[in-house]
C-alpha cells in the first residue's frame, strides 16, 4: 500500500514539475521570440542545400521507384539478387536525376529566353498603349467640363506629390535599388550553389532511400512500444501518401494544363496571321505556375493572363478568357480528378481555410503545402476524436457520422 502511494505521489510530483518546466520554456520562447526566429532562420540558411536536396529527392523519388521496378524486370537474368538490386537502384537514381536536369535545362534554354523576350516586348508596347489611353481620356474629359475641373485638381495634386517624392524620397530608393542589385547578384550565385549542392545531396538520399527508410523504422520501434510504434509508422505512411499524391499530382496537373493552354493559344495565333499576339509561352507558364496553388491559382492566372493579352491584342484576351474558363471546368471535372483524385480527403471549406492560414505564414510555399499539412492535422484530430468516443462508450456517434458522411474511395485508400 505504501509503495503504491509513493508511486502515485512521485508521478504527481513529476507531472507538476514537467508542467512548470514547460510553462517556463513557453514563457522564455515568447519572451525571446525574435532571437529564436533569427536563430531558426540562420539554421535554415546554413542547411539550405540539404533542404533543397531533400525536396528534390522527395519529388524525384516516385520517378526512381517507377524505373527501379522496370530495371528489376529488365535485369531478371542476373542471378545475384544483391547485385541486381544495386544495379537497378543506381540506374533508377541516375534516370530520375537525368529527367530532373533535362527538365531544368528545358526551362532555362527554351522557356526563360521566351519569357525575357516577352517581358521586353511588353515594356516596348506599354508606352504606346498608355498614350492611346491618355488620348482617349483627354478627349473624353474635353467633352465633359465638370469632369475636366475635377481631373485638373487631381492632376495638380498628383504632380505636386510626384515632384516632392522625386525631390526627397527617390534618391533614397535609388540607392537602395543600386545596393539591392549587387545583393541580388550575390543571392543568385548563392542560390545556384545551393541548387548544385542540393542535387548532390538528392543523389545520396535517393541512392540510400531504402536504407534510410529502414533506419527510420528501426528508430521508431526503438523509441516506442510495438503497438505505439506501429501506429506511428501508419501515420508516417499516411502523411507520405497525402504529400506525395498532392504535390506530385499538382505538378503533373500544372504541366498538362500549361501544355493544353500553350497549344490552344498557338492555334489561335496561327489562325490569325499577321496580328500581334502576347507570347503563348508566357501565358502558358503563368497558367501552369499558378495552377499549382489550389482554389485561388486559377483566378490569379486568369486575371494576369487576360490583362497581358488585353495590352497586346483584345481579341486574344477574349479568346483566353473564354478558353481558360472552359479549361478550368475540364480540369476541375476530368483532368484534376484523374491525376489527383481527392488526395487530401478534406472539404473545399477546409482547403480554403488551409490556403489562407498557411499562405499568410509561409507565402507561396504555404499556399502549396498548407493543404496537405492541414489534411494530416485533420486526419489526426478525426482519429483522436473517434478513439475518445470509443473509450467513452459513445462509438454510436462515430458510426452515425460514418453512415451519414461515408468516406470516398480515395480516403479509404489513404487509410489502408
Amino acid at each position: 500500500m505504501k509503495k503504491y502511494s509513493f508511486k502515485r505521489y512521485a508521478g504527481v510530483t513529476m507531472a507538476l514539475f514537467g508542467a512548470a518546466a514547460l510553462s517556463l520554456l513557453l514563457f522564455f520562447a515568447l519572451f525571446r521570440i525574435d532571437a529564436i526566429h533569427k536563430a531558426f532562420s540562420h539554421i535554415c540558411k546554413t542547411l539550405m542545400p540539404f533542404i533543397i536536396g531533400g525536396v528534390l529527392a522527395y519529388v524525384i523519388c516516385p520517378i526512381c521507384n517507377f524505373f527501379d521496378n522496370i530495371y528489376n524486370k529488365v535485369f531478371k537474368f542476373i542471378k545475384n539478387e544483391k547485385k541486381k538490386k544495386c544495379l537497378s537502384n543506381n540506374l533508377s537514381v541516375f534516370t530520375g536525376l537525368l529527367i530532373a536536369i533535362l527538365f531544368i535545362y528545358f526551362m532555362i534554354i527554351v522557356i526563360i529566353p521566351n519569357l525575357v523576350n516577352s517581358v521586353i516586348r511588353l515594356i516596348q508596347i506599354i508606352p504606346d498603349n498608355v498614350n492611346k489611353v491618355i488620348d482617349f481620356v483627354q478627349k473624353f474629359l474635353n467633352e465633359n467640363e465638370t469632369l475636366m475641373k475635377y481631373s485638373e485638381n487631381i492632376i495638380d495634386k498628383t504632380y505636386t506629390f510626384i515632384n516632392d517624392w522625386l525631390g526627397y524620397e527617390f534618391l533614397g530608393y535609388a540607392q537602395g535599388i543600386a545596393s539591392g542589385v549587387s545583393t541580388g547578384v550575390v543571392n543568385i550565385i548563392v542560390v545556384l550553389f545551393n541548387v548544385l549542392i542540393g542535387f548532390i545531396v538528392a543523389a545520396y538520399l535517393l541512392t540510400a532511400r531504402k536504407k534510410l527508410a529502414k533506419q527510420g523504422e528501426m528508430v521508431v520501434y526503438s523509441i516506442f512500444k510495438k503497438e505505439r510504434a506501429a501506429s506511428v509508422m501508419e501515420e508516417i505512411k499516411y502523411t507520405d501518401k497525402v504529400f506525395s499524391g498532392f504535390v506530385n499530382g499538382k505538378i503533373l496537373d500544372a504541366l498538362v494544363i500549361a501544355l493544353i493552354c500553350f497549344i490552344a493559344l498557338k492555334i489561335f495565333t496561327i489562325c490569325n496571321p499577321g496580328k500581334e499576339m502576347m507570347s503563348e509561352i508566357l501565358i502558358a507558364f503563368i497558367v501552369g505556375i499558378f495552377n499549382v496553388i489550389p482554389f485561388f491559382g486559377w483566378y490569379i492566372a486568369w486575371f494576369i493572363g487576360a490583362l497581358l493579352c488585353l495590352i497586346v491584342n483584345p481579341a486574344q484576351c477574349l479568346f483566353f478568357v473564354i478558353f481558360n474558363f472552359i479549361l478550368q471546368q475540364i480540369d476541375g471535372n476530368i483532368i484534376g480528378p484523374k491525376i489527383l483524385g481527392n488526395t487530401t480527403g478534406i472539404s473545399s471549406f477546409w482547403v480554403l481555410f488551409a490556403i489562407l492560414l498557411f499562405g499568410d505564414i509561409w507565402g507561396f510555399a504555404g499556399m502549396l503545402l498548407g493543404v496537405p499539412i492541414f489534411a494530416v492535422i485533420y486526419h489526426l484530430i478525426k482519429k483522436w476524436v473517434f478513439k475518445r468516443l470509443q473509450i467513452n462508450g459513445m462509438e454510436n456517434l462515430s458510426e452515425e457520422y460514418e453512415a451519414e458522411y461515408p468516406p470516398n474511395e480515395r480516403e479509404k485508400k489513404l487509410e489502408s
